[in-house]
């Protein structure tokens, strides 16, 4: 375990200051963020914004000064903190970006008060090793993102974490263990960590707008099958997912705990997290929006045309263990909620079985049966009728998802789905017809209920 041999050489300084106090490493400031009720504080930038353009950066405000005998060999988060005041408190959490982009640190030892670490904390650091204490509760998007130098990273036994939070370094071991303090650090299972094969740093992936509003009463389920183990890959969903959920939490402003994100869903898994959807709709009562996006397969019923998502476990002609989109309108239709928006970069488009459709895009092919949607539903669609829904290999993301991600990066989420709807539908025919010399024309339904209303609608109001 780390802390059983480094030795501490980073200095803290306390400065008066008026409002804000602040906490200084080694002559790099962060705001000390204190929380009078329940005497805590946070190590943060609050106002620093990631410019995945510029990294790694060299400004000398953005990294630990140099020792005089060289390296910053380990830096040790401090437990307590002391406000001019005279009164302590504990370090709780580690924020956005604090210490993005420091170059000349190689270990890093986080006290077991600290319980939130949130995006890009050591996004593009030098680290070689760290461990996360069991206190440790959130961890947010990219955390450990293009740390190249990263070899060992320790979890806490049972942790759930964001699959980009470390997916974008290099090959690392990644253990999970039980904390020394609390339960001797006992080993219980190692794995290593390729990066995505489709990870890629376009244009959408960089500079995500961040809203200063809370979307508090949007909540959204995010599913991206990419891995199947019974039928060609969904090339770039994975890469889809995680980058919509970003969105999602930056950009559109829905706090973490209300987006429910799982990759290579299994049928059990879907169902789980739609029920959730419903239970948080039905506890609302009325008060709830809901985003529920899919990335992944589609696949037709061969005897009536009824469309299915495919669950990564199961065979492209098994409808049998496929999700129902029937029973996904039917199940969405008749909630009580502002409205629901459903988000499907698939397909569900014909059986053309020996063409190898299904090793270069998404989806399977029979001409699928449209649902209806009902209640307050709008339906964006990656593609319609026999058509297919493409990846746009350039960009790392399906073409539907692409232009979605790109709307609302320009419009910084405030977008009506008028013109979401409309802007989509037109880059992605154009497109299409350029890279891929086929037809993929984007559509998007609704019901009658809000025929007069959808195109003013939008993710943020």
């Amino acid at each position: 375990m780390i802390r059983n041999w480094i030795a501490t050489v980073v200095v803290i300084c306390v400065s008066s200051v008026s409002f804000a106090q602040k906490i200084e490493i080694q002559g790099t400031r962060f705001d000390i963020v204190l929380n009078d009720a329940d005497m805590t504080a946070a190590i943060r930038d609050k106002d620093y914004k990631v410019d995945e353009d510029k990294f790694p950066m060299y400004a000398q405000n953005r990294k630990i000064a140099q020792l005089s005998e060289g390296r910053v060999r380990t830096l040790m988060i401090p437990a307590k903190y002391t406000a001019t005041d005279g009164r302590e408190y504990t370090i709780t959490t580690i924020g956005r970006a604090a210490f993005a982009g420091f170059t000349n640190i190689d270990y890093v030892v986080i006290p077991n008060t600290v319980t939130s670490i949130e995006d890009y904390a050591f996004f593009r650091s030098s680290i070689t090793m760290i461990e996360i204490p069991a206190s440790v509760t959130h961890m947010g998007n990219r955390v450990f993102g293009w740390c190249t130098k990263l070899r060992n990273l320790t979890l806490p036994l049972g942790m759930t974490v964001a699959p980009d939070l470390y997916s974008e370094s290099k090959k690392i071991t990644v253990k999970y263990e039980l904390d020394a303090d609390l339960a001797g650090a006992v080993a219980q299972r190692n794995k290593t960590v390729e990066p995505s094969v489709y990870a890629t740093t376009s244009d959408v992936d960089m500079d995500i707008p961040i809203s200063s509003a809370s979307n508090s009463e949007t909540f959204a389920v995010i599913i991206a099958n990419e891995n199947y183990k019974k039928v060609a890959k969904v090339a770039c969903s994975l890469n889809d997912g995680r980058t919509f959920r970003r969105y999602c939490e930056n950009t559109l402003g829905i706090p973490a705990e209300n987006i429910h994100y799982v990759e290579d869903a299994t049928l059990g898994a879907m169902t789980a997290e739609l029920n959730w959807a419903i239970r948080v709709a039905n506890a609302y009562e009325g008060d709830a929006k809901l985003i529920i996006y899919y990335a992944g397969h589609g696949i037709p019923n061969e005897k009536d045309g009824a469309g299915y998502l495919l669950p990564v476990d199961v065979a492209g002609n098994d409808v049998s263990a496929a999700y129902s989109l029937e029973k996904l309108y039917s199940s969405l239709s008749n909630l009580n909620v502002k409205f629901v928006t459903l988000i499907m970069d698939a397909c569900f488009s014909g059986s053309i079985r020996g063409d190898g459709m299904l090793t270069s895009a998404r989806g399977v092919a029979i001409k699928a049966r449209p649902e209806e949607p009902k209640g307050n539903m709008v339906v964006f669609s990656a593609a319609q009728g026999d058509e297919t829904a493409y990846p746009y290999a350039e960009k790392g993301h399906g073409l539907f998802t692409y232009f979605l991600l790109k709307k609302l990066k320009e419009t910084k989420g405030n977008v009506d789905f008028g013109s979401l709807g409309e802007y989509i539908r037109k880059e992605v025919i154009r497109k299409s017809a350029v890279v891929n010399n086929k037809a993929q024309t984007p559509i998007v339904m609704f019901s009658p209920k809000i025929s007069n209303s959808w195109k003013s609608m939008k993710f943020k109001e």
